[in-house]
């Protein structure tokens, strides 16, 4: 099932966007849906994850300057660049920069040979702060914009970030269980991140069949912000070896965009839901081009 999920997610992701335009609204039950889903990703792949001191050795001056850059200044720069033209286009931007690495992430990262403890360090750095880090960048940010819930915003990323991580810890010692969770992980978050992508079209199918005005220019703008994200990966240490730029390559442009769905679903207007779905599409089809060029490079 593993192989088969990585070999045709293309094909199980046209499944759940078909889905979505079929079945009923989920209503008030999308948003715990959505956050169980997104809990059994997270609770899968942290079975993959290291805590150890070691493991954070040889790698920590350049992971916590990639994070500082990355993570923080980026989506703070981008939101001021893009304000003056487009607040609505500004906020979902800096939302998009702000969300921590992806889980797939540190698989892409061993599939082109890349530098996997350092992928896997962004992404516990990154997916560690993220429910301290986004409910202060954004209430500073974007709170004139829009009223944010902070403490609500908090509890929701605790809940589908930290928590997972803290309930996988007393299975970590089984091996059986352990073995499991590791071979299928890949099924486990490509038909988790179905769900969500089904779930969340199906709550949005009303605004994208009466506006697909709006479809066009969140899929440049989000194209757009998903290009920027992938080159600053690969550029922002350009001295460094491949292994370690295709790392910070995947950790910037392949994020937790399932996060950001969820969180524009459950805090932001409809039309941020909207944008993130396409995002959710551009996500993925990026990815065609990119393991491409660096197949190559």
């Amino acid at each position: 099932m593993n192989e088969f999920a990585k070999n045709n997610f293309n094909l199980i992701l046209f499944v759940a966007t078909i889905a979505g335009f079929m079945l009923p609204a989920p209503g008030k039950l999308a948003g715990p849906l959505i956050l169980v889903v997104l809990f059994i990703i997270i609770f899968s792949s942290s079975f993959k994850v290291d805590f150890s001191p070691t493991f954070f050795k040889s790698q920590t001056q350049k992971v916590v300057l990639f994070y500082i850059f990355r993570f923080l200044i980026l989506p703070v720069l981008l939101f001021m660049v893009i304000q003056p033209f487009s607040v609505f286009y500004a906020t979902n931007i800096f939302l998009l920069a702000v969300l921590p690495g992806g889980v797939s992430a540190p698989a892409f990262t061993n599939v082109f040979k890349g530098n996997i403890t350092l992928a896997l360090a962004l992404l516990i750095i990154s997916s560690f702060f993220a429910p301290f880090i986004l409910p202060l960048l954004s209430s500073w940010i974007i709170g004139e914009a829009l009223q944010v819930d902070k403490v609500y915003l908090f509890f929701t990323l605790f809940i589908t970030v930290i928590l997972p991580y803290l309930c996988h810890i007393p299975l970590r010692g089984n091996a059986k269980v352990s073995g499991w969770f590791q071979s299928q992980d890949s099924f486990i978050s490509i038909v988790g991140i179905s769900l969500i992508f089904a779930l969340a079209i199906a709550e949005y199918r009303p605004v994208l069949l009466t506006e697909p005005g709006q479809i066009l220019p969140s899929f440049v703008v989000g194209a757009a912000g998903f290009i920027l994200l992938y080159l600053v990966g690969w550029a922002v240490f350009f001295q460094a070896s491949k292994a370690d730029r295709i790392a910070l390559l995947f950790n910037s442009g392949a994020n937790n965009v399932a996060l950001g769905v969820v969180i524009s679903f459950l805090y932001f207007p409809a039309e941020t839901g909207v944008f993130f779905v396409v995002c959710e599409i551009i996500w993925v089809a990026i990815l065609i081009p990119v393991r491409w060029w660096v197949s190559r490079m």
